[in-house]
């Protein structure tokens, strides 16, 4: 069995991270031929999605007997350190070796899985088409949005098309919830010319007939983006901006998945900040490949995307 693990008290990264991971680990477990569970009860997102197929919670009261011994169960860490089981991964010669413990929960916020189809055991599988299946399922079979979340993201984009999706990553410093925190990037510098330049792009593609769904990290962006694009094409989600790897402000953290959704689901065209893997889910779990670099305009290929370090295929 294999288990992706969001528990209490420890640092997983924020839901781009995460679904890296979990995608990864999903990934890997199909081709082990291995039974799959999520394990996330760090925050409570079953308000939010219904992920009942893959639900741990619904086989926890099993695990007691399937554990013979502590070596049945196993926790396997790879946090910020993608090629931890690179090795493991590549160069085991038996299926049967593989995480042999009846249970092993990963901690995971890599793309790992890309190291399995370069082990001669599966050399015939294709990676790149295997992997972007998975994304596809991302809000379809993965998590699927319950009502409340539905409700929230309905009252945003029903009966709105030419969706033009705009997320701009500037640092975990601009957040409420991450006030002493360094990080920043540098995609808000001259963000105004960028914003005319993606109007252009739109404007050439649509004329007026589109709107604009915008969601970053750094509010102070909001104006930037009333100013540029006329304020009745702008959907905005007002609720307040969370990271979900830090303490919620406010306990409804629907925010980080509606807008993730929204991006993913509901555009037609999509500029995203490439060092940001929240933008990164939602170009590879979209269903167009019009998917661009906030900061240049540049075409992105969903490949660029699978991993921010090494990358084999």
């Amino acid at each position: 069995m294999f288990v992706i693990s969001f528990q209490k008290n420890r640092l997983l990264g924020g839901f781009g991270d995460r679904i890296v991971g979990l995608i990864s680990v999903k990934l890997i477990s199909k081709l082990l031929n291995k039974d799959f569970y999520i394990l996330w009860d760090k925050e409570n997102i079953k308000e939010y999605f219904d992920y009942d197929k893959y639900d741990y919670d619904k086989i926890s009261n099993e695990i007691p007997k399937m554990i013979k011994s502590g070596n049945d169960i196993k926790l396997n860490n790879c946090i910020d350190e993608q090629k931890s089981f690179k090795k493991y991964l590549m160069n085991t010669n038996n299926i049967e070796e593989f995480f042999p413990h009846t249970i092993n929960y990963f901690e995971v916020n890599m793309e790992i899985s890309q190291y399995l189809y370069k082990n001669k055991l599966f050399e015939n599988r294709n990676f790149l088409n295997d992997i972007f299946e998975e994304y596809s399922k991302l809000y379809t079979d993965i998590f699927k949005p319950t009502n409340y979340l539905m409700n929230k993201i309905n009252s945003l984009t029903l009966n709105k098309n030419n969706i033009v999706g705009i997320q701009i990553r500037c640092g975990d410093c601009y957040m409420i919830t991450n006030r002493n925190e360094r990080h920043k990037t540098n995609n808000h510098e001259n963000v105004g010319e960028k914003l005319v330049n993606i109007r252009k792009i739109c404007n050439e593609k649509y004329g007026n007939d589109y709107y604009v769904f915008f969601t970053t990290d750094n509010i102070g962006l909001l104006n930037y983006v009333i100013r540029t694009f006329n304020k009745s094409q702008i959907i905005y989600n007002t609720d307040i901006i969370q990271h979900l790897d830090r303490k919620s402000v406010i306990s409804d953290i629907s925010k980080i998945f509606v807008d993730s959704y929204i991006l993913s689901q509901k555009t037609d065209l999509l500029f995203i900040s490439f060092n940001s893997n929240f933008g990164r889910i939602a170009g590879l779990s979209c269903n167009h490949n019009n998917i661009y670099n906030f900061v240049d305009n540049s075409k992105i290929n969903k490949k660029d995307l699978l991993s921010k370090e090494e990358m084999l295929f």
